[in-house]
């Protein structure tokens, strides 16, 4: 037996175009994580992680609204707007604007999107979250919209 294999095929190979100023850093339980790399700023500090993880059907977006709500509830004033939906690399994602308190950060802003690709009795979930300061939102905001609309995986 190997690994990946038919019976665990192990997460997606994943591409995406990382913004001049950003570096890549390693985070825990993600394929991906980006981050802005500015220097001697005050405001929290955009990023972006890309995880994997493998759900029991069915996951779709009454689980995922839940979830986010579970999670901005654990956080000050944590807020859920959405859900939305939209193309992820021609993948059919669901995703939710999160909005809380940190005690340090000030307000931030998370942008959540979901796709599922099933396979045999699970689904393959890739969850895509961008974060910046609320303050920040129109111009952090588009830097990670772009990121996430680079975004190419494969199956």
């Amino acid at each position: 037996m190997t690994y990946p294999s038919p019976v665990v095929p192990g997460p997606p190979r994943l591409h995406l175009e990382m913004p001049d100023g950003w570096i890549q850093v390693w985070a825990p339980d993600t394929l991906v994580a980006l981050r802005d790399d500015a220097q001697g700023t005050d405001h929290f500090l955009a990023n972006l992680v890309v995880r994997h993880y493998q759900r029991l059907a069915p996951f779709g977006t009454d689980e995922i609204m839940a979830e986010l709500g579970e999670y901005a509830g654990q956080r000050q004033r944590g807020e859920v707007d959405g859900p939305r939906t939209r193309e992820l690399d021609d993948r059919s994602a669901v995703g939710a604007e999160v909005s809380f308190v940190d005690p340090q950060a000030g307000t931030v802003a998370q942008t959540h999107w979901f796709a599922t690709q099933q396979r045999q009795d699970v689904l393959d979930v890739v969850q895509v979250t961008g974060s910046f300061a609320g303050s920040r939102r129109e111009a952090d905001g588009a830097v990670i919209d772009r990121i996430i609309d680079s975004l190419h995986l494969d199956p």
